[in-house]
């Protein structure tokens, strides 16, 4: 009895982070300022480094790897903003669930 009371414990636990992760707002303020210090510092990285290099291909060449790094670290965290939706890239929670009633069925029964 022990050990169930345990894992209804952990489970509860968890379930309320996750709860508590749902309802917490993102602020969009922080997201618009984000979208903007890396659109200006993209936009302007050129020109920072146009001493810093002696042919044009290299500045294009550091410019284009970093532009692709940090908008794709835009685009991920705006993907991983949400998880818990319909999308193919969030997380499986049909398949948790059946996991862990799975588990708790296997419990009661031992």
């Amino acid at each position: 009895e022990k050990q169930i009371l345990d894992c209804v414990t952990n489970f509860m636990t968890g379930y309320y982070g996750l709860r508590k992760y749902l309802t917490t707002p993102f602020p969009f303020p922080l997201i618009q300022m984000e979208h903007t210090f890396l659109f200006f510092y993209v936009y302007t990285m050129s020109f920072a480094l146009v001493k810093v290099f002696d042919t044009m291909l290299q500045n294009v060449l550091i410019v284009f790897i970093a532009t692709y790094g940090f908008m794709g670290l835009d685009l991920v965290s705006c993907e991983l903003d949400d998880p818990f939706g319909e999308e193919p890239s969030d997380l499986p929670v049909i398949g948790e669930m059946r996991s862990v009633i799975e588990d708790v069925y296997m419990t009661v029964l031992d």
